[in-house]
């Protein structure tokens, strides 16, 4: 019942006033992250970690599955844009 509670209380404060979680929208490269890496999704991304994801998104391009090599194509963008934007 407690939950519930808080759960509505939750709901009914205006959304830019709710507490947001590190990598929280669906497609955000920390939860890409933490789903191919075994990483926690609020931490940083290293250079090495993104090499690594970079390399998986390589692998996930020669798919022989569409939708693989969709999200494949999607992530190495991802990753090629973090990359620039790094220092």
């Amino acid at each position: 019942m407690e939950e519930l509670q808080t759960l509505t209380e939750d709901f009914s404060r205006p959304v830019m006033e709710r507490p947001s979680k590190p990598g929280s929208r669906p497609g955000s490269l920390k939860r890409k992250a933490a789903q191919y890496l075994g990483k926690g999704a609020g931490s940083a991304l290293s250079k090495t970690d993104l090499k690594r994801l970079r390399a998986k998104a390589n692998k996930m391009k020669k798919s022989s599955k569409k939708a693989e090599r969709d999200r494949g194509i999607q992530l190495a963008r991802q990753v090629s844009f973090a990359f620039n934007m790094r220092d």
